[in-house]
């Protein structure tokens, strides 16, 4: 009998800049590559909530199962014991060798998509385009679509599946978060956020996004104002921001806008594309540093900075590999550089909700300057840590834990922990929240910071 499993991709939705981010960006916190809210000042569009639904056991039966052979009974025996990992793995180099019935076929591209390796599963899904598991390999596709975000793909197979077989739960559940995903919403959010330099963070925003009728073009529009405070001085800012993202043109640019309409009035912008089949993101623009840093002597001064970025992530076996460099030209003269280099590990030894990880993080300024993080003998640390995930249609949580040390420059031992979730009050209103808390080494003493976001949204179907 085969086991019901779901692959969750959590997003939670937060369109303004945290005080986590904020340390990210400016302060290099150790927990950047793992923030689980999306910086404004990359210039991206936040991801959306992503649902993988359970394959339906029933329609994978099949009456006369061909006999098989030794190793292809392997493949059932590691599917049914949930050895997915290693099903996949197999599955894979058995099918460079040996022709596979659909039934086995199917079991291969379930066990790669639900281990997150959807690269390899969809040409092993598309080797099924006939026969009684057509409909499930075509309901893997559009699953994988909602993965990668593209539920503008995914909404006419669910639609193409249900004309086929209207009771398909699966494809109907499929459909349903598909719509939801590509309704016009509105999100309002508050955040507070503290840091033991005793500098603190009020924010709020609105933001509204939709899409045009292919679903494919995102817009998004967003007011927000920050308060930052410290104990020698405060400021109050409020800004707009456009953004765009094309999902089917090609290198799938990312656009923003943002303009302060309060102190200091200017115009900064950023830019992104992705190559190599989303493999590779580069970004590039100028951004408002006096906002990313969360420091009111740096806001009045009205600092920005210029910004490029590279992005490659690579999946593998067993895992996946991310590495970035950030680059920051600070118009005081000052050069911030960041580099990252996370593992996500594809071993589950707690489990299917339980993500092991690990990182290195770096960061260097070519000065040392008081209204920002930036360590004139560099920084560098290691980390390892533990995620978890669990979701439901219409709810989602994540926890969050991992531990740091120091490999050189201004850098200590650290830790870190961080939880956020979003549920569906109604079919079209949710709630979700954000917390986070860190503690490590900076300019020779103990730094702590901790933020917490809170957000509604509302759809418009």
């Amino acid at each position: 009998m085969k086991k019901n499993v779901c692959i969750i991709v959590v997003s939670i939705l937060c369109p303004v800049l945290s005080f986590a981010q904020a340390m990210g960006v400016a302060g290099g916190g150790i927990t950047e590559s793992r923030s689980a809210v999306t910086s404004i000042s990359d210039g991206g569009i936040i991801a959306p909530f992503q649902y993988i639904a359970p394959v339906d056991e029933d329609a994978t039966k099949k009456e006369n199962t061909p006999p098989r052979s030794r190793v292809q009974q392997r493949i059932m025996d590691l599917n049914n014991a949930g050895d997915y990992q290693t099903a996949g793995t197999e599955g894979v180099s058995l099918m460079a060798t040996e022709k596979l019935d659909d039934e086995l076929q199917l079991i291969v591209a379930n066990s790669l998509a639900w281990t997150g390796r959807v690269k390899e599963a969809v040409p092993v899904y598309q080797g099924i385009s006939k026969g009684p598991y057509a409909n499930q390999a075509n309901l893997g596709l559009a699953n994988i679509n909602r993965w990668r975000g593209r539920d503008d793909l995914a909404k006419p197979v669910y639609q193409s599946i249900l004309e086929k077989d209207a009771s398909n739960m699966d494809a109907q559940e499929g459909l349903a978060l598909a719509k939801r995903e590509l309704s016009p919403r509105t999100t309002l959010t508050a955040g507070v956020s503290e840091d033991s330099s005793n500098l603190k963070r009020r924010l709020g925003a609105v933001n509204h996004r939709w899409r045009d009728q292919t679903g494919a073009n995102i817009f998004e529009v967003e007011s927000s104002g920050f308060y930052d405070w410290m104990p020698t001085d405060a400021e109050a800012q409020r800004d707009l921001t456009l953004r765009y993202q094309g999902l089917a043109l090609p290198l799938k640019p990312s656009l923003e806008l943002n303009m302060p309409t309060r102190l200091n009035p200017s115009l900064y912008g950023t830019a992104k594309i992705k190559l190599l089949d989303d493999l590779v993101t580069l970004g590039a623009g100028r951004i408002n540093w006096g906002k990313a840093v969360a420091n009111p002597i740096a806001e009045r001064q009205g600092l920005s900075a210029s910004y490029l970025s590279a992005e490659i992530m690579q999946s593998f076996t067993m895992g996946s590999l991310t590495g970035r460099v950030n680059y920051y030209g600070v118009s005081d003269g000052n050069v911030i550089l960041t580099t990252g280099l996370d593992f996500n590990s594809a071993w589950r030894p707690f489990g299917s909700h339980f993500k092991p990880f690990a990182g290195v993080e770096t960061r260097s300024a070519q000065k040392n300057v008081s209204t920002y993080w930036s360590p004139a003998q560099g920084s560098g640390s290691i980390y390892a840590g533990l995620m978890g995930e669990w979701s439901d249609a219409d709810w989602s949580f994540f926890a969050s834990a991992q531990l740091g040390a120091p490999l050189f420059g201004d850098a200590g031992s650290s830790w870190s922990v961080s939880a956020g979730g979003k549920h569906w009050l109604t079919n079209d209103i949710a709630l979700g929240m954000n917390l986070w808390s860190m503690a490590s080494w900076r300019d020779n003493a103990t730094y702590r910071a901790r933020s917490l976001n809170v957000n509604l949204e509302k759809l418009w179907n």
